[in-house]
């Protein structure tokens, strides 16, 4: 049960840090529109919400796999070692 909880909380740790990493690359996919609307003043609210949006969904997911990597990890301390 301990190696169990043990492999539970480091795959939903990787998880996480694979969500965030997707979630820093959702910036990254268009930014000739966005970029060029910013910095001329000219934006286009709607380009932006959407990659708001579409971050924020991945930033979610990335905190409930680090949740759920926390929870693995506080029961891994809670059980009883193996010998």
């Amino acid at each position: 049960m301990k190696h169990l909880c043990e492999f539970m909380s480091e795959g939903w740790a990787a998880t996480a840090a694979a969500l965030w990493f997707a979630s820093a690359s959702v910036r990254l996919k268009k930014p000739n529109k966005i970029r060029y609307g910013l910095e001329s003043g000219l934006d286009d609210p709607k380009a932006i919400l959407a990659m708001v949006y579409k971050q924020s969904r991945w930033s979610a997911w990335a905190a409930i796999a680090a949740g759920l990597a926390a929870i693995f990890a506080i029961a891994d301390g809670l059980v009883p070692g193996t010998q």
